[in-house]
């Protein structure tokens, strides 16, 4: 089953959060706009210079060039410091790459409880991808006891919410195996009440609960 190499795109202005004001959001505006003309060491001296005013779509956009070396040194020491005070911001695309890093053992050690962390902060704002890779961890059970249901459930929610070839998730479960008939009923009745909630996190929560309590009940 593969992991997901990828991390979030350059944020630009059309997908930044809120609206532009003030000097940290024309930093985005100006870095955006040296990005897309070819001009790298300018776009991150603008995203450099707003992040560090902590502009926290300039943090993640810095970490990104910095993880990729783009227009800068690679550095994934470097992309993780940054990603983490975007991620820290409530920034779903760095929450989501931080986990890719954090999974991989990039630019740190290996390290899934902060890989699940981020990845769980990301889904909870509906990040497609950090749902995916979450059910992956639950499948190979990197960090988490497998839980096939689990994991299935998230990977069926991921391709829904997104069908881009970006997105592994429909490739990920038809490389699944072991999936019982009840497993994937089960995970069918999951996905179902992740798309009732606002929250992902609180169903699946609430099926890890249920489940812990019938292992008790079938243990007495």
């Amino acid at each position: 089953m593969k992991r997901y190499p990828c991390t979030a795109p350059i944020l630009t202005v059309a997908a930044a959060f809120g609206l532009l004001g003030g000097p940290a959001r024309a930093g985005l505006e100006e870095g955006v706009a040296a990005y897309e003309a070819g001009n790298l060491q300018l776009a991150a001296r603008e995203f450099r210079t707003a992040a560090e005013k902590g502009d926290a779509d300039c943090q993640y956009n810095l970490a990104l060039m910095h993880e990729h070396g783009i227009g800068l040194a690679k550095d994934e020491k470097q992309a993780l410091d940054w990603y983490r005070k975007s991620a820290a911001q409530g920034n779903a695309n760095a929450q989501f790459n931080l986990g890719v890093l954090y999974e991989n053992g990039r630019g740190t050690a290996v390290d899934f409880p902060q890989a699940i962390q981020w990845y769980r902060k990301a889904a909870a704002q509906g990040d497609a991808l950090a749902i995916g890779n979450l059910g992956m961890l639950y499948l190979r059970g990197d960090g988490v006891k497998v839980d096939k249901v689990a994991g299935l459930a998230l990977l069926m929610r991921s391709a829904a919410l997104d069908p881009s070839p970006a997105n592994h998730a429909k490739q990920n479960i038809a490389k699944t195996r072991g999936l019982t008939a009840e497993m994937i009923t089960a995970a069918q009745a999951l996905v179902s009440e992740f798309a009732k909630s606002e929250n992902l996190l609180v169903p699946l929560d609430q099926y890890f609960e249920n489940a812990a309590t019938m292992a008790e009940d079938g243990a007495k």
